[in-house]
């Protein structure tokens, strides 16, 4: 809306209910049902039949997905095409992400060890290795200022029990920001809620 590619009154109508599709590193329960879909359109597509065995998937359940759905797509067809075996294995798995054994061991850095620009830049390096030779598609800058944009309003929304004048004094924006920002990105919440 804001670039003038789509009609602010067709927002509003189809915004009637927002759906909050959150990444899919926070819904690791889908990946099973995820990855049974993608094998199934592999076979569609003409390659052979695959499994991931259950260590493959505990690998996947491990893995931080900055390329979100996308990516576990991408890297089920590349495990597909790239293996000659009917299961693939954890093994598989780290090669075709091109993990060493040990990057994925779960003694990450505790939040106050790593600041924000660090983990923006680890997440962006995964984000770009995810998309391989090819570019991620055009409005990335956008897009991460939403991702982070969208959590920040939340949290700080919360953490006043949605008071609109205490969030924007908390966040440092004038209350009318705060507001057109919340309706842009879709925030619902309750006053009085923590």
């Amino acid at each position: 809306m804001a670039n003038g590619r789509f009609r602010e009154d067709l927002y509003y109508r189809l915004c009637v209910v927002p759906l909050n599709l959150p990444p899919l590193r926070d819904r690791l329960s889908d990946l099973p049902d995820l990855v049974q879909h993608f094998l199934g359109r592999a076979v569609g597509e003409g390659l052979s039949l695959k499994r991931f065995s259950p260590a493959a998937l505990d690998r996947l359940a491990r893995h931080d997905w900055p390329g979100n759905v996308r990516e576990l797509e991408n890297l089920v067809r590349r495990l597909c095409v790239l293996n000659s075996e009917k299961s693939i294995s954890a093994q598989a798995v780290d090669q075709t992400l091109g993990l060493k054994i040990g990057d994925h061991a779960d003694h990450k850095k505790d939040w106050r060890e790593e600041g924000l620009q660090e983990a923006v830049e680890r997440y962006l390096k995964r984000y770009f290795k995810a998309h391989g030779d090819a570019l991620p598609p055009a409005g990335l800058h956008m897009r991460i200022l939403r991702e982070i944009e969208r959590p920040l309003i939340e949290l700080s929304l919360k953490a006043t029990q949605g008071n609109q004048l205490k969030s924007a004094e908390l966040l440092g924006l004038n209350r009318n920001t705060l507001r057109k920002k919340i309706r842009e990105l879709g925030i619902s919440f309750a006053r009085g809620q923590k």
